[in-house]
């Protein structure tokens, strides 16, 4: 495999905002990075919401702040502030706008910066469909530990494969037997465990496929690991549910 190497300035793509600032967005083989200068003045709903077409900010950021201050208001009301030095994973659903009078100089490596700021055409539908919105929703109830929201989403004989060969491995099959699993893991690890989503894809005929990170510890060791699920909904209600991971064994050593 050849090295890739690019020049995000001289060989990116900038994506000027309504007002206030711009985006210059580039990518070097499999890896796509967003620099955003954000200047004295510039708010998400009036610089670049036209260009969005959406109410909030539809994106999930993942990045850092290299100089400047942001505050960042999620739909719900609460608000962070973002300062110079910060990392942040900010969901989707939000405005945001600069703070005092220097830039704010933020960098993005999420894989949806490629969406930010991209006129959509008039009648254009929203980039996620009805079961990837499903998922998000999923994910959300799954760390709130929303039992409720869980039932909502999934078919009462649902099936959830978990490979591997540790105590957590098998087939789950139907609704009790599926959150009784996820009860199981918050109990092996004392409720800390946390399945932050990285990305969603779908073909819009009822298959997602989720990208996440799990991080957790139990027993003196800490678990940092990606992983995926395929989904598959009937109608509104997710059926099968398949488990996948970027290193099977080490996880497994994790559960044992």
């Amino acid at each position: 495999m050849d090295a890739r190497i690019s020049n995000l300035e001289r060989d990116g793509e900038t994506r000027s905002f309504a007002g206030h600032g711009h985006a210059a967005l580039g990518s070097a083989g499999g890896f796509t990075l967003m620099r955003a200068v954000f200047e004295p003045g510039w708010r998400w709903s009036v610089d670049v919401a036209p260009i969005a077409g959406t109410p909030s900010c539809q994106m999930h950021h993942h990045g850092y702040v290299l100089s400047g201050t942001m505050q960042v208001r999620m739909d719900d009301g609460t608000e962070h502030t973002i300062r110079a030095g910060d990392m942040f994973d900010m969901p989707a659903g939000h405005d945001a706008w600069t703070v005092g009078d220097e830039p704010c100089v933020a960098l993005d490596a999420s894989s949806e910066a490629t969406r930010y700021a991209r006129t959509r055409t008039a009648g254009m539908p929203a980039a996620d469909d009805k079961f990837m919105t499903l998922v998000r929703r999923g994910y959300e109830a799954f760390n709130a530990q929303d039992m409720k929201t869980l039932r909502e989403i999934m078919s009462h004989d649902v099936v959830q494969h978990v490979p591997g060969s540790s105590q957590i491995a098998g087939a789950y099959k139907g609704i009790d037997a599926v959150l009784g699993y996820y009860a199981k893991l918050g109990e092996l690890t004392a409720g800390n465990l946390r399945v932050d989503l990285i990305d969603v894809y779908g073909d819009g005929q009822g298959h997602v496929t989720a990208v996440h990170q799990i991080t957790a510890s139990r027993n003196g060791m800490t678990l940092i690991t990606r992983g995926a699920i395929l989904f598959t909904f009937l109608g509104d209600r997710a059926t099968d549910l398949v488990e996948m991971h970027a290193d099977l064994p080490a996880d497994d050593a994790f559960w044992a």
